[in-house]
């Protein structure tokens, strides 16, 4: 019989902690083209922050002068990036130039019900801020 108290322990997913600790800038560029080639100058974190928080998808030696995202990890960004792109395009006009609006400051009132569901907010001092992820995304999409 399984210990109900181990059972309800969440577990943490290497890849989604690897890809939340990246920068803005790595995100934004492996949104663009999770399955293709990652631009030399984001390998370097995509690799060291892929040792410390995903080393099972970054464990096997890889040539960083063309380099791409192990499949697992490439499927998993795209899945993010899939969900996003649905939410945006469900999106009014109105809605996305109002999110395009936000970038990092809080999220006002009128937007809290119209995010992404599969997204936290980030907690602040009387706001909720969005989710990087999702920042990021916008980014990219409003572009």
């Amino acid at each position: 019989m399984m210990n109900e108290s181990i059972a309800s322990v969440p577990t943490i997913d290497p890849i989604a902690s690897w890809f939340s600790a990246l920068g803005s800038g790595t995100r934004s560029a492996l949104f663009a083209a999770p399955h293709g080639e990652v631009p030399q100058k984001y390998v370097e974190e995509v690799l060291t922050k892929g040792h410390k928080l995903a080393l099972s998808w970054f464990s096997e030696p890889i040539d960083s002068e063309s380099f791409r995202l192990p499949e697992a990890v490439a499927d998993y960004v795209d899945g993010v990036l899939a969900a996003l792109q649905r939410w945006w395009i469900g999106l009014s006009n109105e809605r996305r130039l109002q999110w395009a609006n936000v970038e990092n400051g809080p999220v006002p009132n009128g937007l809290l019900t119209s995010y992404p569901g599969s997204f936290e907010f980030v907690p602040g001092d009387d706001v909720v801020y969005a989710d990087p992820q999702v920042i990021d995304f916008i980014a990219v999409a409003a572009a």
